[in-house]
């Protein structure tokens, strides 16, 4: 990637993952809940759906970025015990960020009125109650665990940094 060539990601003279770390334990779960509400509460469909489908998308590039600045931030500085910790959780957290955006996606693709008449390739799956319902249940799941991954990675992000 490009920017590895650099020794560290740094804004206004900050370590980035410092900065970045905020936008993804803040968003992430304001976008799980938006994705539990989103499935179980059928009249807020239209109001949620691009709210929803942006911080999905969203997410997944500023939770990797995050996640490269804090590798840069972890090879410059002396790591301990608690900061592997967190760098695991971390990369538990990338691969729930995209897990996510997929089930985000092919939730809306199935129940958003608007974006399925664009994708006729869906054919019967917009019709589908059962496909729909597990799509559904299945989103409202995710966002639970990126809720919980998010806190869990924050929290164990902030005790390496706190606890002495």
């Amino acid at each position: 990637m490009f920017w590895r060539s650099f020794h560290l990601i740094e804004i206004g003279g900050l370590p980035a993952h410092v900065l970045l770390v905020h936008a993804v334990v803040v968003l992430g779960p304001i976008a799980g809940l938006g994705a539990i509400i989103y499935a179980l509460v059928r009249r807020w469909w239209g109001y949620l759906a691009w709210p929803l489908g942006v911080l999905s998308v969203g997410l997944v590039p500023v939770t990797l970025l995050t996640a490269q600045a804090g590798e840069q931030l972890q090879k410059a500085r002396p790591a301990s015990a608690l900061v592997h910790e967190h760098a695991e959780q971390g990369d538990v957290l990338k691969v729930v960020s995209v897990i996510f955006f997929v089930l985000v996606a092919a939730m809306l693709m199935v129940t958003y009125e608007p974006l399925g008449r664009r994708l006729a390739f869906l054919g019967g799956l917009r019709g589908n109650r059962i496909v729909r319902g597990i799509l559904l249940a299945a989103g409202a799941v995710v966002g639970a665990v990126f809720i919980y991954q998010s806190v869990i990675t924050g929290h164990s992000g902030a005790a390496s940094v706190w606890a002495r």
